[in-house]
C-alpha cells in the first residue's frame, strides 16, 4: 500500500510522490487521480501537469493529453516531455497543425530525438507536405540507418512525391518525350527489358525543352530515392506487413499476380485495420478480371479509407464493364472532383454516359479522353455520339482517327511479333 501523510490530510508533495509511484508500477489511472488532486492544491504546478499529460497519453487519451502538455510547453522549456507529448498527442487526435511547433521547439534543443523525429514526419506527411516529411525521416535515417519506420516512410514520400512530378511532366509542353523515358527507364528497372524497349522507341526527343528536362530530372530523381528505400525498409523488416505489402506491389508490376495476391493476403491479415492491402487485392484481382473479388476487397478499403480515389476508380470502371453505369457516374464524378485531369476516368464517365444512351453527356467527356485513345475505341464511341447529335462531318473525322490508331495499333503488334 502506498503511504500518504502520517497524519491528517495528505500534502501536494505526498499527491506527487504517490502519484509517482503508481506511474512507475502502471497503474496510470490512479495516477492520474493522484495528480488531478495535487493540482488541486497547487493549480497551475507545472511538474504535475507535465506529467499528468504524460498519463493521459500513456492512456491514450490523447485530447486531455494534448490540452494538458499545451498548459505547460511553452512556459516550461525545460520539462521536454511536455512539448512532446504535445506534438505527439496533436497527431494522434488528428491535429497535426498543432504538432509542428512544440516538436520543432523540442528538435532545437534535442535534435536527435527520435519520438519527435517521427511524430514531426507523420504531422507533416498528415498535412500533406510531403517534402517536410521526407526531411524529418532523413534526418532519422541519418541518426539511426537501421530504422526500418523511418526508411517506410521515406519510401511513402518520395513516391509521391515522384508521381506528382511525373504526372507535372506528362502536363508540360515537350514533356511527353520525357515522360516516356521515364517510365522505360522504370520498365527497365524492373527487368521487363522489352517494355521498356518499346516505351523508349516511342520518345521523341525533337519534343524535349529545358523546363521539361529540368523536370524530368527532379522525377527521375525522386523515383530513384523511392526505390533505394524501399528497398533499404524490406531488408530491415523483410516480415512486417509494409513489407509484405511493398513486394505485392512489385510483382503485380512485374505481372505476377498470383504472387501478387499472395503477399497481399498476408499484409491484409497482418493488418486488418488498414486500407491499403486490401486496396492491393483489389487491384490484383480487377487487373485479372475477377470482378466479384475485386468489388468486395475495394469495398471493404473504400470503408477503411473512405478518401481512396485508387478504390472509387476501380469501383467505377467495374460498374461500367458490367454497363451498371447508373452506379458508375457518381462514382465517377467523385473521382473527376478530386482528379479532374483523369483521362481514363473521362472516357469511364463517357462510356457510361454511351451505354446509357445520354450522348449530350458522352460527347464532351470522351471528346476529353480522345487524346489518350490506343485502341481506338474512344474515336469509335465519339463519332457514335457525334451522329446522334447531328455532328455529322465530326463524327467522320472521329472515326477516321478511331481506324488510323487501329491500323498503327495492328503494325505494332505485327512489329513485335516479328522481333519475338
Amino acid at each position: 500500500m502506498l503511504a500518504g501523510a502520517a497524519w491528517g490530510a495528505d500534502t501536494y508533495a505526498d499527491l506527487f510522490q504517490q502519484a509517482a509511484a503508481y506511474s512507475q508500477h502502471g497503474e496510470y489511472a490512479k495516477a492520474i487521480d493522484k495528480y488531478k488532486a495535487a493540482l488541486a492544491m497547487h493549480p497551475g504546478a507545472p511538474e504535475a501537469l507535465n506529467n499528468l499529460a504524460v498519463m493521459y497519453y500513456e492512456t491514450r487519451q490523447y485530447a486531455e493529453a494534448l490540452d494538458t502538455a499545451g498548459e505547460v510547453w511553452e512556459q516550461h522549456p525545460e520539462l521536454r516531455s511536455a512539448a512532446l507529448i504535445a506534438g505527439m498527442a496533436a497527431v494522434q487526435c488528428n491535429r497535426p497543425s498543432e504538432a509542428i511547433r512544440p516538436l520543432e521547439r523540442l528538435l532545437g534543443e534535442d535534435p536527435s530525438n527520435r519520438d519527435a523525429l517521427l511524430a514531426l514526419a507523420s504531422a507533416h506527411l498528415a498535412l500533406k507536405d510531403f517534402e517536410a516529411a521526407a526531411e524529418a525521416w532523413e534526418r532519422e535515417v541519418q541518426l539511426k540507418p537501421d530504422d526500418s519506420k523511418a526508411w517506410y516512410g521515406l519510401a511513402i514520400c518520395y513516391e509521391t512525391m515522384a508521381e506528382e512530378a511525373s504526372r507535372k511532366l506528362s502536363k508540360m509542353p515537350g514533356g511527353g518525350g520525357y515522360s516516356k523515358r521515364l517510365l522505360g527507364e522504370y520498365l527497365q528497372s524492373i527487368g521487363d527489358a522489352k517494355l521498356a524497349q518499346e516505351a523508349f522507341g516511342q520518345e521523341n526527343a525533337a519534343e524535349s525543352n529545358a523546363e521539361a528536362a529540368k523536370q524530368y530530372e527532379l522525377a527521375r530523381k525522386l523515383a530513384d530515392k523511392s526505390r533505394n528505400a524501399f528497398e533499404q525498409f524490406v531488408n530491415l523488416a523483410p516480415d512486417s506487413w509494409q513489407a509484405a505489402l511493398f513486394l505485392g506491389d512489385v510483382d503485380r508490376q512485374h505481372g505476377d499476380l498470383t504472387s501478387a495476391l499472395k503477399h497481399y493476403k498476408a499484409a491484409a491479415r497482418a493488418q486488418p485495420e488498414d486500407a491499403a492491402p486490401l486496396l492491393g487485392l483489389g487491384t490484383a484481382y480487377w487487373e485479372l478480371g475477377e470482378f466479384d473479388q475485386a468489388t468486395a476487397s475495394l469495398h471493404h478499403a473504400l470503408q477503411l479509407n473512405p478518401k481512396s480515389q485508387q478504390a472509387i476508380f476501380e469501383l467505377a470502371n467495374i460498374a461500367v464493364r458490367r454497363h451498371q453505369d447508373a452506379e458508375a457516374i457518381p462514382l465517377l464524378k467523385q473521382y473527376l472532383a478530386g482528379q479532374p485531369d483523369a483521362l481514363a476516368a473521362h472516357a469511364d464517365l463517357g462510356r457510361a454516359y454511351f451505354h446509357l444512351k445520354q450522348y449530350k453527356d458522352a460527347e464532351p467527356e470522351l471528346a476529353k479522353a480522345a487524346e489518350a485513345d490506343e485502341s481506338g475505341d474512344i474515336h469509335y464511341e465519339l463519332s457514335i455520339a457525334l451522329r446522334k447529335l447531328g455532328r455529322a462531318e465530326e463524327a467522320d473525322e472521329a472515326l477516321k482517327q478511331s481506324s488510323a490508331i487501329r491500323e498503327a495499333q495492328l503494325k505494332k503488334a505485327q512489329r513485335l511479333r516479328a522481333n519475338e
